[in-house]
């Protein structure tokens, strides 16, 4: 009797503890000197957010952070659970952070449920300290090593096949149903067939079977990557513990299938190095392993097969979705705006005529088209440029990685005290729709990547790559795949708006900002060279085709 009531008394005075603690943790806010939106023991602002979501729907997601901006202020406290993260849209401050503090800001912001296999070591979540005793910069420095130009080059030249694949079956689709067509599917499909050849050298033509397991797991996964489709996700918010049970949810399942499939490529890849098979046209595995292999030689600890593992994975996935959206964005936004999309392809078509191939020099080149990458305006202001950094910063793909914990007690924004293990988000679509960075941000307006000096690559408001030292490693590879890709579609089509699906929403995910139902519908209508129309008068066909690339 004695007995239960002391396991009593000790069971009641860690919950009491436990909630002396919290409401502690609670005023930490208002210590700080910050406004946010109202709280709840143990589940900080979640009803809050969860009540936005039913009353207004999934669809008001991308908007709820910008609202919440203008409600409290530039910069504002939220908690998630046992998460307190500072919110800031103030350029100065995201500066600060990302860049002249960066030292006591070097972790990236983290879920708990990424923290544990396969994502915690991978670059997009590792710390600067690994699980393995390597952290974020010596893994980066190794993944660099892939983005190099001669690298990309030589990655380029495998772009071809796909994008024949994909003209093919585009043309197909054509020809069926008025030419109405999910595009952002078509380029899921591709732009798996393209990340599968560039990391593991397979061939797997998910554009014309859409059953390979690369193809319908990664869907899975991004489909279920929500709060609100998965109960340990959200749990794990609260109850930490509840990360070890990621396998276990319909994301984590199917992310097992490739983490499995990528171990296996990765062991037989290690395997035929040993036995000295060196393939002609390295893929990022081989470009990989290659790079630890030189860190054994130059007496460092080799990178562990998991770490290896976990960046292949964190590279698959980011190659696969975040390209995909952005050349579906594009294309809708291109249908919208015919006179661009016009000006767009009077350019492809004198830069290529009907050349072959679209090759890495000329593409990498193109005046108009260099709009639609961020890291080309370096180089260039170019209308094509302004295109492309305007479609991004309309529709981001990435919303959420661009948070930093602190890991060294320092004060931003000259008063606010940022204490150690507290994070700071700088919330990517609310930060380029402000009206106090961008005029008209909810206007999609090209030429002010030519006209505004505000408008750079190089600001601190222009954030879909991210900033400062750990901003998105393969930019450049995405920059390349998506200009090239669009160049080949704009160059045999052009793109429609859908009469039934005329306006786009999108939902924001835990990491991603997608098509509401993961579809974007379009038309596309096949061009005709002049040759083509002169021949078809005279009731003939040419058999020109200016599509083959």
């Amino acid at each position: 009797m004695i007995g239960a009531l002391l396991v009593a008394v000790f069971i009641l005075s860690l919950i009491i503890n436990r909630i002396f603690d919290e409401i502690k943790f609670l005023k930490l806010r208002e210590e700080l000197g910050l406004r946010g939106p109202p709280t709840d023991l143990f589940i900080g602002n979640c009803r809050y957010f969860y009540k936005i979501a039913i009353e207004r729907g999934i669809e008001a997601s991308p908007y709820i952070c910008a609202e919440l901006v203008h409600k409290f202020g530039s910069t504002f406290g939220s908690y998630i659970g046992r998460e307190f993260e500072i919110v800031t849209t103030d350029p100065a401050i995201i500066k600060e952070v990302f860049i002249s503090q960066f030292r006591n800001f070097v972790d990236r912001r983290r879920l708990s449920i990424n923290r544990t296999y396969p994502t915690l070591d991978g670059l997009l979540q590792v710390g600067h300290k690994g699980t393995y005793g390597v952290g974020w910069k010596e893994i980066r420095s190794v993944i660099s090593v892939i983005f190099t130009s001669a690298s990309m080059k030589k990655m380029h030249l495998m772009f071809h096949d796909q994008i024949d694949n994909l003209i093919d079956v585009l043309r197909n689709k054509c020809r069926i149903n008025n030419g109405k067509m999910d595009i952002y599917g078509e380029y899921q499909a591709m732009t798996m067939d393209m990340i599968a050849r560039c990391a593991l050298g397979q061939n797997i033509s998910c554009i014309k079977d859409r059953n390979n397991d690369y193809y319908s797991c990664a869907r899975t996964f991004f489909a279920n990557l929500y709060f609100e489709k998965s109960l340990i996700f959200r749990l794990a918010i609260f109850i930490p513990i509840f990360r070890h049970l990621r396998q276990f949810t319909n994301f984590g399942r199917a992310e097992k299938i490739i983490i499995n499939k990528l171990s296996a490529s990765i062991r037989e890849r290690e395997r035929d190095r040993a036995d000295g098979i060196i393939r002609k046209l390295p893929d990022v595995i081989d470009l990989i392993l290659a790079e630890n292999e030189k860190r054994v030689e130059n007496g460092k600890i080799p990178l562990h097969h998991d770490v290896v593992v976990s960046n292949a994975w964190a590279l698959f996935i980011a190659g696969y979705e975040t390209t995909s959206s952005a050349l579906a964005y594009a294309s809708y936004l291109l249908a919208k705006h015919p006179e661009v999309q016009a000006t767009l392809h009077e350019e492809i078509h004198s830069t290529f005529g009907d050349a072959d191939t679209i090759d890495y020099e000329r593409v990498m080149r193109l005046p108009y088209m260099v709009i639609l990458t961020h890291f080309s305006i370096f180089t260039s202001r170019s209308f094509q440029h302004a295109v492309f950094c305007e479609t991004l910063r309309f529709y981001p793909p990435v919303t959420s990685l661009t948070g930093r914990t602190c890991i060294k007690e320092t004060v931003i924004g000259g008063k606010i005290r940022v204490p150690v293990g507290v994070g700071v988000v700088a919330p990517v679509h609310a930060v380029m729709w402000n009206e106090e960075n961008f005029v008209r941000p909810r206007e999609f307006i090209p030429e002010r990547f030519l006209n505004d000096k505000r408008a750079s690559a190089w600001s601190a408001t222009y954030l879909p790559f991210g900033i400062g030292p750990r901003n998105c490693v393969g930019a450049r590879f995405a920059e390349m795949e998506f200009k090239t890709v669009l160049a080949a579609v704009i160059r045999c089509f052009v793109i429609e708006l859908d009469p039934d699906h005329i306006e786009l929403h999108t939902v924001m995910g835990n990491v991603l900002q997608s098509p509401k139902g993961n579809q974007l519908f379009v038309r596309l209508v096949e061009r005709r060279t002049g040759a083509e129309e002169e021949w078809e008068s005279l009731g003939a066909d040419s058999g020109i085709d200016d599509c083959e690339i």
